[in-house]
């Protein structure tokens, strides 16, 4: 059966990301698929809502799981200040599956689904989708689709597709994040949760 339009917010949040090169957004298709794209594809831009997560999302990619090895890490984590309408929230499993997607595709380890829900999100002309961190449990991650460039801290933006960024750390990641990141083929505590109630209450 058809899906109905999704529904948008809007939003007006500070995000945050980590990186290893000198710029925290881009213009040009990304070069590996991640969960809410395919390498090649539109160019997709992925941050996060709180300053810890960036670092959290980047230790369960590369599979730092202990403090030795994440201590050899360095990134620079930057601070976006995103406005925009047209979002997709799915920050919670609940909203998620009132919306006709899955819940617990949001953190499988697998992306096709989410992947494919970001295809049909641009279909309907969402210009991005909040989501639950598959990486820090609680958190959020903001995605947003299409191409993006940065505007220094404090400029007023006048096109969509202008962000302002400034550079707010580089170094290690936090003593002790490794105990709090979920990594590849662990379970979601949240979603277990979600899903315990689901069943008690269905």
């Amino acid at each position: 059966m058809p899906r109905s339009r999704p529904t948008f917010v809007r939003l007006s949040v500070v995000a945050y990301r980590a990186t290893s090169y000198d710029v925290p957004l881009w213009v040009n298709p990304n070069r590996r698929s991640g969960r809410w794209n395919i390498a090649g594809g539109e160019p997709t831009q992925y941050m996060t809502l709180d300053a810890e997560a960036p670092f959290a999302e980047l230790l369960r990619h590369e599979n730092l799981q202990t403090e030795e090895e994440a201590s050899h890490y360095f990134s620079t984590v930057w601070q976006l200040s995103v406005e925009s309408d047209l979002i997709v929230d799915y920050r919670t499993f609940e909203l998620a599956e009132a919306a006709g997607f899955e819940a617990d595709a949001l953190v499988n380890d697998d992306h096709e689904r989410c992947q494919a829900e970001a295809q049909w999100l641009m279909s309907q002309e969402a210009r991005g989708v909040v989501s639950p961190s598959a990486a820090l449990p609680g958190s959020v991650n903001l995605t947003l689709f299409g191409p993006r460039v940065c505007v220094p801290w404090g400029t007023d933006v006048e096109l969509a597709s202008s962000i302002p960024a400034q550079k707010l750390t580089t170094g290690r990641p936090p003593a002790g994040l490794t105990n709090s990141v979920r990594y590849y083929g662990q379970p979601e505590p949240l979603l277990q949760a979600y899903l315990e109630n689901a069943r008690r209450n269905g």
